[in-house]
């Protein structure tokens, strides 16, 4: 053996039992390359080496499983010359990528765009991912959620059953209790399910994930419309919003579900909060905003700077209004800015999940039980 090479275990003699012998094989440059790597496989596997086989293409699997059984007998010099041959390529190898195109557009997720590495397996007819049940995994439980409440209990249960558990225990907490018995009940019916059936489930739920088109906005419409009139002016944003309400009435309904104002806040805001959302909003701005807001004692913003000083403690409550009183009137500009940095500086807060809003339903519901 040349230096530098390492020996290689050779496989014990196998009793002949018909198929390809030693006698039959020719000389081991002339074997096919199907029949060399059988063999390699062959001595590895003696070695109790595992060998990532299931990675092949399926023919290949095949051939190489045909090859095996057909070649009862090795002679030890045809053995020990496809060793050599396979260790003096493989130490001139520097690089591979023998998985074809689906590989490397497996290998470029989170490299290249998105949209091209869907676009490229779609014309291509390429599965969306390796493994389609790793890809939904990864979905958020909205997500996850909507799809199986658009499913039959049976292909939900299926779902279930392939999630890691705490993954699986979350989705099935976040259904309605009714949904979630079913698929519970329909679990029982998984056990005959074949792994075919479960691949071909798989790849069908991850089809319908591609077929959506890439969208250049993740923000829903009515949530874009809605952020931007909460910086206008109030009123631009309540003449805009009369005008949609002329355009597109459900629109509109759904815009001002997403706008929330300084006057949302008396009903919107838990009261053990306020001191939370007014402690790094300057002095002088909380000054004007109250100011400005308290000028028609019957509006909502009223209610919202009553509410305010409601919570704070009753010195710096007296300090403010007399503040008020002395800043005297404010000018609209000044006092719709500062209104919006209480506002800005809330909505920061609730997206950062430091405080918790109330949803609209919820004070629908206390009125109703009030």
């Amino acid at each position: 053996m040349p230096d530098g090479l390492p020996s290689l275990p050779l496989p014990p003699p196998l009793p002949p039992m018909g198929g390809m012998t030693s006698d039959n094989l020719p000389a081991a440059p002339s074997l096919p390359q199907s029949q060399k790597a059988a063999i390699l496989v062959r001595l590895l596997l003696n070695e109790d080496i595992k060998l990532p086989l299931q990675d092949l293409p399926e023919p290949c699997q095949v051939l190489l499983t045909e090859h095996m059984a057909s070649m009862r007998i090795v002679k030890r010099e045809i053995s020990r010359d496809v060793a050599k041959e396979f260790l003096r390529e493989l130490v001139t190898i520097g690089l591979t990528n023998s998985r074809g195109l689906e590989g490397a557009l497996t290998d470029l997720e989170g490299v290249i765009n998105e949209s091209t590495i869907q676009k490229m397996r779609r014309e291509i007819g390429l599965k969306a991912i390796s493994d389609p049940w790793l890809r939904l995994e990864r979905l958020d439980n909205d997500e996850l959620r909507t799809m199986l409440m658009c499913e039959s209990n049976e292909i939900a249960a299926v779902v279930l059953s392939k999630l890691s558990v705490p993954r699986a225990a979350e989705l099935l907490s976040s259904l309605p209790g009714d949904i979630a018995r079913k698929i519970t009940w329909a679990m029982s019916m998984t056990g005959t399910v074949s792994p075919d059936a479960i691949e071909r489930i798989g790849l069908s739920l991850a089809s319908q994930l591609d077929s959506h088109t890439p969208v250049a906005f993740e923000e829903a419409a009515e949530n874009r419309v809605g952020a931007i009139l909460n910086q206008a002016k109030a009123a631009v944003r309540d003449d805009l919003l009369e005008s949609l309400e002329v355009e597109d009435k459900e629109f509109a309904k759904e815009v001002r579900k997403s706008i929330f104002t300084f006057a949302h806040i008396a009903t919107r805001l838990d009261p053990a909060d306020v001191t939370k959302v007014l402690r790094d909003v300057e002095t002088g701005a909380q000054i004007d905003a109250f100011a400005f807001a308290a000028t028609d004692t019957e509006s909502d913003n009223a209610a919202t700077v009553n509410f305010m000083l409601g919570q704070m403690s009753s010195r710096l409550a007296d300090s403010l209004r007399e503040d008020m009183e002395a800043r005297g009137e404010v000018k609209e500009e000044i006092g719709e800015a500062a209104m919006g940095k209480i506002v800005a500086e809330l909505r920061r807060m609730a997206d950062a999940d430091e405080i918790v809003l109330l949803e609209e339903e919820e004070e629908e519901e206390e009125a109703e039980n009030a």
